[in-house]
């Protein structure tokens, strides 16, 4: 990722439809797998969610940028420098961790996910976030150093190849996919790089609405299309 992209998404991700909306989603979604716990995010970027994951035991982050570690320490947050293939953690520390956003900036996404859950206890929670769909590939990918969005069945592949076992997996960000579509097109279009653009307060909290509003939704059923995908695995238990 371009490390000046570290500095917009400090500035706009507790205010910013998408990320607000995806926060909500994975709390949502470590509330209904129970987890009680130290928790690791892994990838944790400048700490937006990991602000938020105070109510589940101890959390604790960990970037490979030193530009994203900084903006931690701003907000006060436990986070250290580090790679996610070389945790400086025990086995089995942590009862839950999150890769947000995370697997598809790698080459090798299973061998990061058989380090995470190395660290992770047995019968502990994984949730993971990734962008969804290759037909929507865009600059955004690009300028973000992706190297693949997924289907579910790739996702599910290399979860299940990183020594987890997927409970729930499915896409979300669905109701807004029309609108992602057709911002993916005006980006081939015109060659804009991102999607954080900053839109009015109003039309941010439709957004977000629009969002957040898939939040029970998730908790029961497994949709079958959207801009991303969500995941909730589990360590095994022997």
């Amino acid at each position: 990722m371009e490390t000046e992209l570290f500095d917009r998404f400090f500035e706009v991700e507790d205010r910013h439809w998408w990320f607000v909306g995806r926060r909500k989603i994975v709390v949502d979604q470590l509330k209904q797998a129970g987890v009680c716990g130290p928790v690791l995010d892994i990838g944790c970027g400048t700490g937006g969610v990991l602000a938020h994951l105070s109510g589940f035991g101890p959390a604790y982050g960990i970037d490979p940028t030193p530009e994203a570690v900084a903006f931690c320490h701003r907000r006060g947050l436990p986070v250290m420098l580090g790679s996610g293939f070389d945790l400086p953690f025990p086995d089995a520390s942590f009862d839950a961790i999150l890769a947000l956003d995370v697997i598809e900036h790698v080459e090798d996404d299973v061998a990061l996910l058989r380090e995470a859950s190395r660290v992770l206890k047995p019968g502990g929670v994984a949730v993971l976030t990734v962008p969804a769909l290759q037909w929507l590939w865009s600059d955004h990918d690009v300028v973000n150093h992706h190297y693949r969005r997924y289907s579910r069945r790739t996702l599910e592949r290399s979860v299940w190849r990183g020594g987890l076992e997927p409970e729930r997996t499915s896409y979300y960000n669905a109701l807004l996919l029309p609108l992602a579509a057709t911002r993916k097109v005006l980006h081939r279009k015109n060659g804009a790089g991102d999607h954080l653009d900053e839109v009015p307060g109003p039309l941010n909290a439709l957004l977000r609405g629009v969002l957040t509003s898939e939040r029970p939704l998730l908790r029961h059923w497994e949709l079958p299309i959207g801009a991303s995908l969500v995941c909730v695995a589990r360590r095994p238990a022997s």
